[in-house]
């Protein structure tokens, strides 16, 4: 606010000399005399005095007074006015219009500058105003304000306020927070539109991911029911790994020739045994050369069969029926005995070929070891051709290779082995939790055996060998399950454990895996990862043979021997 308004344009005495004349006035200006005393007059009549009046009067001084009307524009920045807790202040732009409305009281008031009068009045009549409001609200307090002057208003300095509109915005620091609210309350906004779009696209996902899932159980469904009873061969194996990878055919023809190779040589090595054994007969004088022929073709046909052997049509046995008298006893008890005699041209008991023994081999596939995994791939893709140098033993058995890792991959479903059988190849994966592993069998098991039981076969109790090689991960939460697994009362199922640990596998869980009376073995400390790994493997084999026959046979007196550099896992001192 800059410049002064003068209400009082001049003062000056009043002459008394009878020559003399008083000037006239004009009509926007109004004259005030003044006595000795101070008593004022005002006229409003613009003719002067005159001579006699100005000879005889008592008046000493002549005011004139300014009665025009004023107008003014200013911003009141001395003097801001603030929003309600005085945080923040409000930008006032004040168009005001006053005029003189009492010339003798602004004579008496001795109103030199008009402006300081009126604006000191409107900033006190302001600031309790705008002090009711927020600094959001300065519309609301501009309203206020003028409706306050709608009327004109009188001031006791005797001017008068006939015209004021005022203008309100928040100041500078005030418009910034203003800015910085918007802002947020915008990003609200977008935030929730953005949430409720995300959510309704994550639901339609998971809508469009359901129908996915529940169109792939049902076709896995489908192909579980038209595959349901097919044999689990090579060449079936084959068949549904072309269907699935057409552009895989000439990695399918090598495994099929591969499979037939390893087919011919082992029907050599059958007919030589058989040729030789007639040759030791008729050595002995146990046949003669009239039996020949007859004998020829039993013998032909003996390994024929061998070659491509088929289920036996017997009566089915429920699993709620008592389990055979080998299903208890045959438990790998550690001895330090010789190990079970596994030379193919040994005495073998008399075959039942209706027993059928699932074997499942849980490999733990979380050691960083590559030489670990490349050890047990090359070991396991050499234990079908030595199983079936057996041939009471793969007849009676179904083997599963599984691997763990964080979760259980199933690498080999529960199949009849045969030489050219092929076993995937392990990976080496991220984690080691036992508890999954646990759970998985409880579900798979009773599946394999059911489908076991429908060939029909006498299904033996089931056969788990472990092997782990990292700590679990999820200690000790993994025996709830285990403990599961094991229970007969609740879980028919329940196979007999073999626990093996190598690595940095904990022996004290291993010693939990494989509580008495069996043991656990843990390979020795300063047996390379990759050796233990051939050795269990080795290991394993020995173990299907030796407690096959025992199936077979119906022996309750078998003791297998711990692997080769594995040291038996006693109960802790």
């Amino acid at each position: 606010m800059t410049g002064t308004v003068q209400l009082i344009v001049s003062t000056t005495p009043v002459d008394r000399k009878i020559m003399s004349r008083m000037q006239p006035s004009s009509p926007s200006v109004a004259v005030v005399y003044a006595d000795a005393f101070g008593n004022l007059t005002s006229l409003q009549d613009w003719r002067p005095l005159s001579r006699s009046q100005q000879w005889m009067s008592k008046l000493t001084t002549r005011y004139e007074v300014d009665l025009s009307d004023h107008r003014r524009t200013a911003r009141l920045e001395s003097s801001p006015l603030p929003s309600r807790g005085d945080a923040y202040f409000f930008q006032s732009t004040v168009d005001v219009g006053f005029r003189v409305a009492d010339p003798a009281t602004v004579v008496r008031r001795n109103v030199t500058d008009a402006l300081t009068v009126v604006y000191g009045y409107l900033t006190d009549e302001f600031r309790p105003v705008t002090r009711r409001y927020e600094i959001q609200d300065a519309d609301r307090a501009e309203a206020e304000i003028n409706q306050m002057f709608w009327q004109p208003r009188r001031l006791e300095e005797g001017i008068e306020i006939y015209l004021c509109r005022t203008r309100l915005l928040p100041d500078p620091a005030a418009q910034g927070h203003l800015r910085a609210l918007q802002e947020a309350q915008r990003a609200g906004t977008l935030g929730a539109a953005q949430h409720e779009v995300a959510v309704v696209g994550s639901f339609q996902g998971q809508q469009l991911a359901d129908m996915a899932q529940q169109a792939r159980l049902a076709a896995e469904a489908r192909e579980r029911q038209a595959l349901a009873g097919e044999p689990v061969d090579v060449r079936s194996l084959l068949r549904e790994h072309l269907a699935r990878h057409p552009d895989q055919t000439e990695y399918a023809v090598e495994l099929l020739e591969r499979h037939e190779q390893a087919l011919l040589a082992k029907q050599d090595i059958d007919d030589n045994r058989s040729i030789e054994l007639i040759r030791y007969m008729m050595d002995q004088e146990l046949i003669q050369a009239a039996d020949v022929e007859a004998l020829r073709s039993q013998v032909l046909g003996r390994v024929q069969h061998i070659a491509a052997p088929t289920a036996a049509q017997l009566p089915s046995a429920s699993w709620d029926e008592p389990l055979p008298v080998t299903s208890e006893p045959v438990v790998l008890v550690s001895s330090r005995a010789a190990p079970a005699d596994t030379d193919p041209g040994s005495a073998r008991p008399a075959a039942d070929p209706a027993v059928a023994i699932p074997v499942y081999l849980m490999i733990d596939e979380s050691a960083g070891d590559q030489g670990y995994i490349a050890a047990l791939n090359t070991a396991l893709g050499e234990l079908p051709a030595e199983l079936a140098a057996y041939p009471e033993v793969i007849r009676a058995v179904r083997l599963s290779v599984l691997g763990y890792a964080g979760d259980v991959a199933l690498r080999m479903p529960l199949s009849l082995i045969t030489t050219g059988t092929f076993v995937p190849r392990l990976a080496t994966r991220a984690g080691s939790r036992l508890g999954p592993v646990f759970e998985y069998l409880q579900h798979r098991i009773p599946g394999d055996v059911q489908q076991l039981k429908s060939q029909p076969p006498r299904v033996g109790r089931p056969i788990l060998h472990i092997l782990c090689a990292a700590p679990p991960g999820d200690e000790p939460a993994w025996e709830i399950p285990f403990r599961q697994l094991l229970d007969r009362g609740t879980f028919p199922y329940a196979p007999n454990v073999v626990a093996c640990g190598a690595g940095a596998a904990p022996a004290d869980v291993i010693r939990r895996i494989a509580p008495p009376p069996a043991e656990g073995w843990m390979a020795g400390p300063g047996l390379p990862l990759a050796d233990a790994a051939r050795r269990y493997i080795s290991y394993v084999r020995d173990s299907i043979i030796s407690v096959s026959r025992a199936h077979i046979s119906g022996s309750a007196d078998l003791l297998v021997g711990a692997p080769d550099g594995f040291d038996a896992v006693g109960d802790p001192q």
